[in-house]
């Protein structure tokens, strides 16, 4: 692989409950707003829950614009449809790569439709290929909660072997009973909107989200891509590891991938799902890489967890709090609630930053770890 040869991220956008594209979302965060409120909806789920969920009138006239059938497809569609109007590049070109990110694409049709070929991830992807006039669909990424972060890494090793000279990479997950209640099967959804690392936490909220950006080697911008890994502990085929170890060495491949030490980080976006288990891990991880002075922030109890959308998601806001100059308060934040020797961010800070460790863990004990960097 050619380390030398420089990613860069250009371009970014998404739809999520707190808006359309990357400036909208980030000053709804800036002003501590959130994506989560109660919703009942018997389709989803019997009684009531805290849900991140996007309007339901911004679905119909996706569908009605793009001619899709399912929430899904719509959201991608849309907002690749978006992302495009963020660049010039010509995104028909082969060298482009296009990879779809997601854990359940159009899950929920398995509760309606025998043998409906929208179940499928290919089907999605060639609604892609069709909207951007590929000659081949796209790479699928389907890697539990890590599938955005992995999609990351994946199109910057290709980008950096010379294979092609831009990415754009789409993430995308919506709430669906199947995955509702699969979630609650595991006594693991919370009764409120979620507090990551807190002593009071009692579990996730689930969020539905979309979003793409573009990654280049031949177009420059003021945030670079470094380094990036993914593992897997092999642990449990739905618990995090013990001991945080295993994400520990994840985050350190990271670091020397991109030549940089613990002293370099100003902060963390963590995984953060506010969950016993992974917040706990999570925390160790961090404590074991020396991270104890850089600020923690997750962003579930702005958005939910969003599944395969959330590393793009979280990867976005990242970039963008290196672009401002501030750090994010860990939304639902009050009380340290882990073992880990870790520092809560619990206010809205700003500083001078450049460098950001990005972080996830998932089912089947999958980790994964990006730095980015902005360029002064």
């Amino acid at each position: 692989m050619n380390h030398s040869k420089a990613v860069y991220l250009i371009a970014s956008s998404m739809i999520t409950p707190l808006g359309v594209g990357t400036d909208e979302n980030f000053n709804e965060l800036i002003q501590g707003n959130s994506g989560i409120k109660k919703i009942l909806d018997p389709l989803l789920f019997p009684h009531d829950l805290p849900l991140a969920k996007i309007d339901d009138t911004i679905i119909e006239a996706c569908k009605l614009k793009f001619k899709t059938s399912t929430r899904f497809d719509s959201l991608v569609l849309a907002c690749l449809d978006h992302l495009q109007t963020k660049t010039e590049i010509d995104l028909s070109s082969e060298e482009v790569l296009v990879v779809l990110s997601t854990t359940k694409g159009n899950i929920e049709l398995l509760q309606t439709y025998e043998n409906d070929e929208k179940l499928f991830l290919s089907s999605s992807a060639q609604l892609i290929q069709y909207q951007l006039k590929q000659s081949k669909p796209p790479i699928i990424i389907s890697n539990a909660c890590i599938s955005g972060l992995s999609a990351i890494i994946v199109a910057k090793r290709l980008l950096q072997e010379g294979n092609y000279k831009h990415a754009l990479i789409i993430g995308c997950d919506v709430l669906t009973n199947f995955v509702i209640s699969g979630f609650n099967s595991f006594h693991a959804i919370s009764n409120e909107v979620c507090k990551p690392f807190d002593i009071n936490r009692s579990g996730i909220s689930l969020g539905e989200a979309c979003a793409g950006l573009i990654l280049s080697t031949e177009i420059k911008s003021d945030i670079q891509v470094l380094g990036g890994i993914v593992s897997n502990d092999s642990n449990h085929i739905s618990g995090p590891s013990k001991t945080g170890e295993e994400l520990a060495y994840c985050i350190q491949q990271s670091m020397d991938d991109a030549k940089l030490t613990n002293h370099d980080i100003d902060f963390i976006s963590a995984h953060g799902t506010a969950t016993d288990y992974n917040d706990e891990m999570e925390s160790k991880a961090f404590s074991l890489s020396a991270l104890h002075n850089s600020p923690v922030f997750s962003l579930k109890a702005s958005y939910g967890h969003t599944l395969g959308a959330s590393g793009v998601l979280e990867t976005i806001i990242s970039a963008e709090c290196l672009k401002q100059n501030v750090i994010l308060p860990s939304a639902g934040f009050t009380q340290k609630g882990v073992s880990g020797d870790i520092t809560l961010s619990d206010k809205l800070q700003r500083k001078e930053i450049d460098t950001c460790l990005k972080t996830a863990s998932g089912f089947g004990g999958c980790n994964a770890a990006l730095i980015l960097k902005k360029l002064n």
